[in-house]
């Protein structure tokens, strides 16, 4: 019987086991690279199925990207980060200029798919063009907002009406393209 209780207690104490893994102090948005300060070291029961960084991993993380937008305290693993800069090759960042009216009334969240729709005759010779939100500025006393969206370098003309607050944003299929 004692040699049994060892036991369990012996295996209950291996499961217990804490190993030293990386959170995050703060949010980070989609497309920000993770600086020192971005990072830290929390304690995490050891489980088969999860594929945290551990602690002494620190600098190789530092300068990573984070693949999506990751709140506080998020256990870090593998998964979570990239190499992938935002804007990435052949893509720009453009600010939109939003005006109340112009854009879902549940507002825009990064990495929202969005399609931005010029609405003047002469902004119409600019065809419409689809994104990526990288963020969300806060609403303007006049209730406009300013977003900025990822676009291929390639629809770059885009930026001359959304700037101008002469586009329509509206919120496509998260899976697209």
């Amino acid at each position: 019987m004692a040699g049994s209780l060892a036991g369990v207690e012996s295996y209950v104490t291996a499961q217990n086991q804490t190993s030293s893994v990386l959170v995050l102090a703060r949010e980070v948005g989609w497309g920000h690279a993770l600086t020192d300060e971005d990072l830290e070291v929390a304690g995490a029961v050891q489980d088969e199925h999860l594929h945290a960084i551990d602690a002494m991993d620190r600098a190789q993380v530092v300068g990573q990207v984070a693949a999506h937008t990751l709140p506080a305290g998020t256990l870090l693993t593998r998964a979570e980060l990239t190499t992938a800069r935002v804007p990435g090759v052949d893509q720009v960042v453009t600010g939109v200029l939003l005006k109340p009216g112009m854009v879902p009334a549940r507002g825009v969240h990064p990495e929202d798919r969005v399609l931005l729709t010029p609405t003047t005759s002469e902004a119409t010779q600019v065809p419409p063009t689809v994104g990526r939100v990288l963020d969300a500025g806060t609403s303007a006393a006049d209730g406009s907002v300013v977003v900025d969206v990822v676009v291929p370098t390639a629809q770059v003309a885009i930026a001359t009406p959304a700037g101008a607050g002469q586009v329509v944003l509206s919120l496509l299929d998260p899976e697209g393209p």
